[in-house]
């Protein structure tokens, strides 16, 4: 009888660490993507300051989003310039791996 007992305690203990572990799995798995959105988070901050503070580069009509290490700029620039300078710089940002870019240049000559 004692035996039977202790096999149901020691079943009854395994079943528990096994839902403890698949617990702690999905935890860990939402506190990974929480911590990956606060990293893209700063890294778009980051490099929206620097594309702020860039000399060869308005930054007026560039928004800049971030995934994770990914950073994608949308907008438009003034020139083919400005655009492979917006490149650098971004690619400059530590932390970013890939740039995406959907940058309209804006032609001045358009209009006439």
């Amino acid at each position: 009888m004692d035996r039977l007992v202790n096999q149901r305690a020691v079943a009854v203990g395994l079943a528990m660490v096994v839902a403890l572990v698949g617990v702690a799995n999905v935890l860990g798995c939402a506190a990974r993507e929480v911590s990956s959105q606060r990293i893209g988070d700063d890294l778009q901050a980051r490099v929206e300051a620097a594309l702020v503070v860039a000399s060869d580069v308005d930054a007026t009509g560039i928004r800049v989003s971030a995934s994770g290490d990914v950073v994608t700029v949308t907008g438009h620039v003034g020139s083919g310039f400005e655009q492979q300078s917006v490149g650098a710089i971004v690619r400059a940002v530590p932390g970013v791996s890939e740039v995406r870019f959907i940058l309209t240049i804006d032609d001045p000559q358009a209009g006439r």
